[in-house]
This record gives structure tokens, C-alpha cells and sequence, in this order.
């Protein structure tokens, strides 16, 4: 184990996180991507940003509240991109 706790950005600031819990990677998404991870895990709740690292993670649009979007797509951190109508930024 490292001398040096893990960071992560949270908010304004960084929070040390505690020891076992995995770093995550935010990468930017479409402001009306959610999953429930968002609601429970301070570390997620950035709106537009999610971490794509999970196979099993279920992703909903903010907008239609289904798991597709307003233009009958399905929705996840890869296909939810600014090639699509209602992709928000």
C-alpha cells in the first residue's frame, strides 16, 4: 500500500478515499445520462460525467426516465455522444 492516500475530485474539493474503495475514471457524457451509482456515491454525482468502467452497469436518460433516449436509442456512456439529437453538454 502506497504511503500516500488516493484522491479523488469531489465537488470543489478532493476527498481522501477510504482504504479498499477503487478509484474511479469520470470521463464526460451527455448531461441526461444517469445510473444509480449517481445517487448513492458522491464520487459519481458530477452531471456529465460517468464512469464507463462497469459491463454491468444500467444507464437511464434523464429525460424520457427509460433506459432510451428521446430518440428511441438505447442509452449508455458509449452511444449517448454529440452524434445524437438530444445529446446535452
Amino acid at each position: 500500500m502506497s504511503d500516500h492516500p488516493q484522491r479523488s475530485p469531489v465537488g470543489a474539493g478532493f476527498r481522501v478515499l477510504p482504504d479498499g474503495v477503487p478509484p474511479i475514471a469520470l470521463k464526460p457524457a451527455c448531461l441526461n445520462l444517469r445510473h444509480k451509482l449517481m445517487y448513492v456515491d458522491e464520487r459519481q454525482q458530477a452531471r456529465g460525467m460517468v464512469d464507463d468502467s462497469s459491463s454491468t452497469r444500467i444507464f437511464f436518460c434523464a429525460c424520457t426516465h427509460d433506459s432510451l433516449g428521446p430518440d428511441d436509442q438505447p442509452v449508455d456512456a458509449r452511444s449517448c455522444d454529440p452524434s445524437r439529437p438530444c445529446f446535452r453538454r
